[in-house]
């Protein structure tokens, strides 16, 4: 988010309606929602949502994140499997709720359309990377993985089920597969 101009400091109230009314809003409007249709919904001036976020993109992108990514904490088991199974059920278990099934499917079609809608998938989907790259970093501190070279497919394994997924509009893997797919990610990042 971006700081106010100059001034008194902005409210935190007024960041947290925005943010929310925009995460209420995403699954149902996609990436067609407005800044007015935020500032309505939040009980706000259009001119608050503009001080905060310059562009539609990073008002979309800063509620996604804080809609997906932002509650993924990355785990420490003391373990690459261990670490790689509870991310996988993290994730699942965010894109399990019919809002964040919603919204990705809306940025998956955004993405098609237009270049911002890639740039926000991109976005969200290298930040997924940062997650993955640490448990491989904690991996090769504990001396079980060489490097973390394999970073981006270990990522892609996940990103791509799920998008898969999603986009064909089956079910999301039950425990037992994204154990599976957590120990297929754990071999990837060794190989």
């Amino acid at each position: 988010m971006r700081k106010g101009r100059g001034g008194r400091r902005p409210d935190p109230a007024v960041d947290e309606a925005i943010r929310r009314a925009t995460a209420e809003l995403l699954p149902e409007r996609g990436f067609d929602l407005t800044f007015d249709e935020v500032a309505r919904h939040a009980g706000v001036g259009r001119t608050s949502v503009f001080r905060r976020y310059a562009t539609k993109q990073e008002l979309i992108l800063a509620a996604a994140e804080q809609i997906t990514i932002d509650r993924i904490e990355v785990p420490d088991t003391g373990t690459l499997l261990g670490d790689l199974t509870l991310a996988v059920r993290a994730v699942h278990g965010v894109f399990a709720e019919p809002a964040t099934q919603a919204l990705a499917r809306h940025a998956l079609v955004a993405a098609l359309r237009e270049q911002a809608g890639a740039v926000i998938i991109r976005t969200l989907l290298d930040r997924r990377l940062e997650l993955v790259t640490a448990l491989l970093e904690r991996a090769v501190e504990r001396g079980e993985l060489s490097g973390t070279g394999r970073a981006r497919l270990v990522t892609d394994l996940l990103s791509g089920m799920l998008m898969a997924r999603l986009a064909a509009g089956q079910p999301l893997p039950e425990e037992q597969e994204c154990d599976a797919l957590a120990a297929a990610m754990a071999t990837a990042a060794a190989a």
